[in-house]
This record gives C-alpha cells, structure tokens and sequence, in this order.
C-alpha cells in the first residue's frame, strides 16, 4: 500500500469549500479524470455510493466508491471514502479553518491490484502520476472555489 499526502489553502470559507467539494454531483468538475458519477445513491453524507471512471492513460478505469465519513470535526469537517475496482484506496479529506478561509488536507492510501508487474508500474509511473492528478485536482478545486 502507498500513501499520497497534499495540502492547499483555499481563500473562501471552510462550509463553502466543504459543501462544493463533498457534493458528488459536481466532482467532475474539478477531480482531474474523474467521470460523472454513475448509479448515485445519496447526495455526498456517509453512506453515500457510486460508480465512477478514472482517465488513466488513455483509458477508463472503473471504480465503485462508498463515502465512510462526512461530518464536522472540531471548527472543520472531514471526509473519508473507501475506492474499489482497478484502484483499491481510502480517501480522507480534512477541511480546516485558516485565516480567512479554508486549509485542505487530503491523504490517499492506494494500492493497484494485481501482480508484480501492477506493483512494478505503481513503482516506476503510478506514484508520480497520482501525485500530479492530485495537485491538480487541489488546484482546479481551488480554482473554481475562489472564482465563484
């Protein structure tokens, strides 16, 4: 299993940023690669579930994804999803007050199933590849929060 940690500041308040992201109707929107979801039951709270595809060279991976947690923590919130299906992962987001808007930390435990060759490519492309969607999912998420 690997781990993948990011984190970025967005300037607008944390319920705002909170509420966008957890609402998995508009994930699309700025989760580099993500599909719209599939076969929705719930609306982003726990117990929520879903199907999604994830661009990944030039194909799409499928993956079924349950939301574990969605609750306020503290003068935040936190958000955790278990992944299944070509990517097996857990997903937990922190959404902190910080100054005058909002600190995201996201930390990503990912594993490809598979032999030593999906072990292989995990070592040789897939570290680096999750990295960068990641940092460019927090910038489109950022983005899109601080012009709306």
């Amino acid at each position: 299993m690997w781990n993948l940690k990011k984190t970025v500041f967005i300037d607008r308040r944390v319920e705002e940023v909170h509420r966008f992201a957890t609402n998995p109707k508009l994930w699309y929107q700025w989760y580099a690669g993500l599909s719209e979801a599939e076969n929705l039951l719930g609306k982003g709270k726990k117990g929520t579930s879903m199907d999604l595809k994830y661009a990944f060279f030039g194909r799409y991976l499928s993956l079924h994804l349950l939301v574990l947690e969605n609750a306020p923590v503290d003068d935040g919130y936190v958000w955790r999803c278990l992944i299944t299906g070509a990517i097996d992962a857990e997903q937990t987001w922190r959404y902190l007050p910080k100054e005058e808007g909002t600190e995201i930390q996201v930390e990503m435990d990912y594993e490809l199933p598979g032999s030593i060759l999906g072990k292989l490519a995990n070592t040789l492309y897939f570290k680096k590849l999750m990295s960068n969607s990641m940092e460019q999912t927090l910038q489109n998420l950022k983005d899109i929060s601080e012009n709306d």
